[in-house]
């Protein structure tokens, strides 16, 4: 029987090589070697630089600010500056016939000016520009000066002086007689009039207007006038029969004269007991006394301190009603 185990290849058994390993192939430690190292190197670097002073940062931060470049500050990153292209030369009319202008002065070669944009002034605000007057709005307007007004001052007595006092004014008043005629600002005035043997009179009148005005005054004849004390005289009289009951009624006398000084229809009414018409004049005070502890014990108000005067109506010399004044 034919074998088969002839119709296939032999095996043959390759044998490992002895020999040593090449040069290029590394082993594993000696690459784990080499980063550890270079680990520790960076870590060595980082610290060193860590370690260095400020001042020495300070010093070289100042020194790269100022080796910097200055960039102007009033001129934004969008703007730029064109520069105007001057047009190419052409051959025109004869150099005699063109007037020429002003050499414009060379640009000197500045790489350092070129290369930075030039500065652009601000532009002028509203506020920096000031406002124009016109002249007629400078110079106020002057009110016009009023006229002044004459006045005549007459009176039946040749005698009286007149003076005008025009108020808020500390100038001394205006003196006149009767007849003349006195030119007159317009305005408010106070006007005294007076004479020998007459009352003095006062009043406030108005100058205005443009015609001439008059002023008649009527004064009157100075009255004699009556005075008369009525210290003593017994206003109030009321009897009380103890000491007790006296106590008590000084106390309501007392209370009652109060009320009584203080009422001017009283004073009037004792000093028209005294004469009819008369007037009450000068400071009143009263008093109450009261008697002895007897059953003929009386209390009473007398009057302390008070006067009265009288004087005939007035009259002017003419024996009119008086006094009279008319601004006309």
């Amino acid at each position: 029987m034919h074998d088969k185990r002839d119709d296939y290849e032999p095996i043959t058994a390759t044998r490992r090589s002895r020999e040593p390993l090449r040069e290029d192939t590394q082993p594993l430690w000696r690459v784990m070697l080499a980063l550890c190292g270079g680990l520790a190197l960076i870590a060595l670097l980082a610290w060193w630089l860590m370690s260095k002073s400020p001042s020495d940062g300070a010093a070289t931060s100042a020194q790269s600010e100022s080796s910097a470049p200055e960039v102007p500050t009033d001129i934004t990153p969008d703007v730029e500056v064109e520069q105007e292209i001057a047009p190419p030369a052409r051959d025109v009319a004869p150099a005699a016939e063109i007037p020429q202008g002003p050499t414009p002065p060379s640009a000197e070669p500045d790489s350092a000016a070129s290369s930075e944009p030039a500065a652009i002034p601000p532009a002028a605000t509203p506020e920096s520009i000031p406002e124009v007057v016109p002249e007629t709005e400078l110079q106020a307007p002057v009110p016009p000066v009023p006229a002044e007004v004459s006045v005549q001052f007459l009176s039946a007595d040749t005698q009286v002086r007149f003076e005008l006092l025009r108020q808020l004014d500390p100038s001394p008043p205006l003196t006149t007689k009767v007849g003349e005629v006195a030119a007159l600002a317009p305005g408010a005035y106070r006007v005294v009039a007076s004479g020998a043997q007459l009352e003095p009179f006062e009043q406030e009148i108005i100058v205005d207007g443009e015609r001439a005005l008059e002023y008649t005054v009527e004064l009157c004849a100075q009255r004699e006038h009556e005075r008369e004390s009525l210290a003593g005289q017994v206003v109030e009289e009321r009897a009380c029969t103890s000491t007790e009951q006296c106590e008590s009624m000084f106390t309501v006398l007392g209370e009652h004269a109060d009320q009584l000084v203080k009422d001017r229809a009283f004073r009037t009414q004792q000093c028209a007991q005294w004469r009819p018409g008369a007037a009450p004049d000068g400071r009143w005070t009263l008093n109450i006394n009261c008697g002895g502890a007897t059953l003929a014990t009386t209390c009473r108000i007398e009057i302390a301190e008070g006067a009265c005067t009288f004087a005939e109506p007035p009259r002017s010399v003419r024996g009119a009603a008086c006094p009279r004044a008319e601004l006309k």
